[in-house]
């Protein structure tokens, strides 16, 4: 026969006693080991919208700038845009420095603008303040990155850096399309539609290294990307198997250090761009948007609909993607490395996003618009 205990009331109190502080401990724990600091959320803080069209610049305009503000001051930090057939260089504040139109085709960046035709041979090329800087005395297509100014020459094969005197610096004369390019201040990509990927040196136009990614029945470049520094390209290539790569400078060569087939394929033009630490790349695929850190080599898509026109990258690494679905535009906001924060959609008939000093502008139409960008 068992022996029955009896315990004092006592003794169930001090085991609940131990029990709670069991509990509080583990909970402790918990707090300090399992805890993390809540990430910032991204908030969009519209601040103005501005009719292109209506408030666009005239002599009287520009005088009264000069004798306020003085319009050189202004230019500095001048926003390019263009929307459809119409293009010039607004402000921060939303005061619309420059508009023109053109006919057929106009080149824009941060710091030169020029217009031509199909069959341009003598064209002017002008600071954004409207002076006219230089005249390019060439046949060809011009292309201004934030860097360099480039022409490409009749045939499509080959193309020239343009100096600052309108005359070409150094040019490369190939055999095969020009299919896909790049500039940074780390140098020139091009891609070709035989499947060459060639890197020049930007000062004298000598070939760094020229590779092949390959892999695919039909090699031809679709897109590709070079880094800030020069020390990493990426493209996306071929027909039948298309492939994602990345590789990397070494002794005059460059060596492929990450590759991926693509699940369904796309046979137009596509973005690729390296972010400014050159810590992630990103590319525009059949599927959406493509992201590879370029550190770790973890890879990750995102779904986007439409065709994919534009990344652009503020000062913390968030980008910004604008995509086009029919007569739909869509803004994807996309953090570091491959967080996709959200989008917002407008009808449009011509659209650009731009990327300045903690603000998104987009531009719809005659219309720009001003959004804060906000991390708390």
């Amino acid at each position: 026969m068992k022996k029955v205990q009896n315990h004092s009331p006592d003794y169930g109190k001090k085991k609940r006693r131990i029990i709670i502080a069991i509990i509080i401990l583990l909970c402790v724990l918990y707090i300090f080991f399992a805890a993390r600091p809540l990430s910032s959320e991204i908030h969009f803080v519209p601040a103005w919208t501005i009719d292109v069209d209506k408030n666009s610049r005239n002599e009287r305009v520009l005088e009264r700038l000069q004798q306020e503000d003085g319009a050189a001051k202004l230019f500095v930090e001048a926003i390019p845009y263009k929307l459809g057939q119409t293009a010039g260089y607004f402000t921060k504040n939303g005061t619309v420095l420059s508009y023109f139109t053109f006919s057929y085709k106009a080149a824009v960046s941060e710091d030169f603008y020029t217009l031509y035709g199909t069959h341009s041979s003598d064209f002017p090329v002008f600071e954004k303040t409207g002076k006219e800087s230089m005249r390019i005395k060439q046949t060809g297509f011009p292309y201004f990155s934030s860097s360099s100014l480039f022409l490409f020459l009749p045939g499509g094969a080959s193309f020239s850096r343009i100096g600052y005197n309108g005359e070409a610096i150094w040019t490369h004369e190939g055999r095969a399309p020009i299919t896909a390019f790049s500039s940074s201040e780390g140098g020139v990509l091009a891609g070709f539609a035989d499947g060459r990927l060639v890197a020049f040196d930007g000062s004298d136009g000598s070939v760094l290294y020229s590779i092949s990614p390959g892999g695919s029945e039909y090699p031809v470049i679709l897109g590709a990307g070079i880094s800030p520094s020069g020390e990493l390209v990426a493209s996306v290539s071929g027909q039948d198997k298309q492939r994602f790569v990345i590789a990397k400078k070494a002794d005059g060569r460059a060596d492929i250090i990450f590759h991926k087939y693509l699940e369904n394929e796309t046979n137009r033009q596509v973005i690729v761009k390296f972010s400014k630490n050159e810590e992630s790349v990103y590319y525009s695929y059949a599927d959406g948007l493509g992201i590879v850190n370029c550190k770790t080599f973890a890879d990750s898509k995102i779904a986007i609909e439409g065709e994919i026109l534009s990344i652009q990258e503020d000062e913390d690494g968030t980008a910004f993607v604008l995509s086009r679905d029919g007569g739909v535009f869509t803004v994807s906001v996309v953090e570091p490395f491959d967080v996709y924060s959200g989008s917002f959609s407008f009808e449009a008939e011509h659209a650009f996003i731009a990327v300045k000093d903690g603000s998104l502008f987009v531009g719809h139409d005659s219309k720009i618009s001003r959004i804060d960008i906000k991390h708390k």
